[in-house]
């Protein structure tokens, strides 16, 4: 996830003086930004580095997730990787993607998941245009008795002003 939202990446920059460490400072930043909501089940070990930027592992069962933070303007970039269950039902991970990216609105974002359903890019592309994301390319690379790699690129939808010339306009 690149181009974050400002005032969201605002939260990833600690105050100085705050006599806080990077572990305290850290669960801080995983409760103020709602990161604690992604998997409300996880166990998680968070650090904030100082002046800025986030790191978390988390565990819940066999679900495993991590996300690190580099909030400053011009660059910010956020990374979420998850596992899911193999027991989980195939939504479930849809809405932790969901829940992830409406922590940071990032105005990019690429989804790479693994799967053994075809029909999982049009679940994430669902899930996510409701947030302002469209879907601006998919490939998918089918392996034998393995699955499917999915790769979607997203990027923030634009409003039309009248001078624009792209395809959010109904296929102009």
């Amino acid at each position: 996830m690149t181009e974050l939202d400002r005032v969201l990446a605002r939260k990833f920059f600690r105050r100085s003086g705050d006599g806080k460490n990077g572990d305290s400072a850290g669960k801080d930043m995983t409760q103020v930004t709602g990161i604690d909501n992604i998997n409300p089940g996880s166990i998680i070990c968070d650090f904030a580095f100082d002046p800025c930027g986030y790191s978390m592992n988390g565990i819940d069962g066999d679900r495993y997730s991590t996300i690190h933070v580099t909030p400053e303007d011009g660059y910010s970039y956020a990374s979420f990787e998850c596992v899911g269950s193999v027991y989980d039902d195939s939504d479930d991970i849809i809405q932790v993607l969901k829940k992830a990216v409406q922590v940071f609105r990032p105005a990019t974002l690429s989804v790479s998941t693994t799967c053994t359903s075809h029909d999982v890019w049009t679940r994430v592309t669902r899930a996510l245009e409701p947030v302002g994301l469209k879907c601006r390319s998919c490939v998918m690379d089918e392996f034998p008795a393995a699955g499917s790699i999915v790769f979607q690129t997203f990027t923030t939808r634009r409003k039309y002003t009248g001078k624009e010339n792209d395809d959010d306009r109904g296929g102009r």
